[in-house]
């Protein structure tokens, strides 16, 4: 799908280009990180967190130039015969956007992929842990704040 600019919003199944993505990312919170470096092994374990059917990848890029992406991962619970109990839903996670990008409505678009095929999938809700720059963008999508959720971290 062609969106502005010549910029397209496409399903991704490439482990370099979402690699490369996350690598930058990692680098923009620890400069440390150093410049994309095309790190065989790195690339090797995007790829197998990619190939798992639960979850889908978009990117956004123009010619070999990838500028974003985000995932949406389904998680099914445990049948019930509350109806409100059972059922699938998605996790959207992973946004992001080279900061060059950024403010271009670029996200708003990912977004707009995940949550919509989220939809055509039938999904009781669509959930995410934002980073407190990113509610804005969120709830401009149509998600609202909830405070249901707990967090165990090691």
């Amino acid at each position: 799908m062609a969106d502005r600019n010549g910029i397209r919003v496409q399903r991704c199944h490439s482990g370099t280009r979402v690699a490369e993505l996350r690598w930058e990312w990692a680098r923009e919170a620890d400069p440390a990180v150093g410049p994309w470096r095309a790190d065989g092994a790195f690339i090797a374990a995007v790829t197998d967190w990619l190939d798992d059917d639960r979850r889908t990848v978009w990117t956004a890029g123009a010619g070999a130039l990838t500028i974003g992406m985000v995932c949406l991962t389904e998680h099914a619970r445990m049948p019930s015969p509350r109806r409100a109990a059972g059922g699938r839903w998605g996790y959207l996670g992973h946004l992001y956007v080279r900061p060059a990008f950024r403010g271009s409505g670029l996200g708003r678009d990912l977004i707009r992929h995940a949550t919509g095929t989220a939809d055509d999938r039938g999904y009781a809700k669509t959930v995410l842990s934002p980073t407190e720059p990113s509610i804005g963008l969120y709830e401009r999508c149509g998600f609202s704040r909830d405070n249901d959720l707990m967090i165990r971290q090691r």
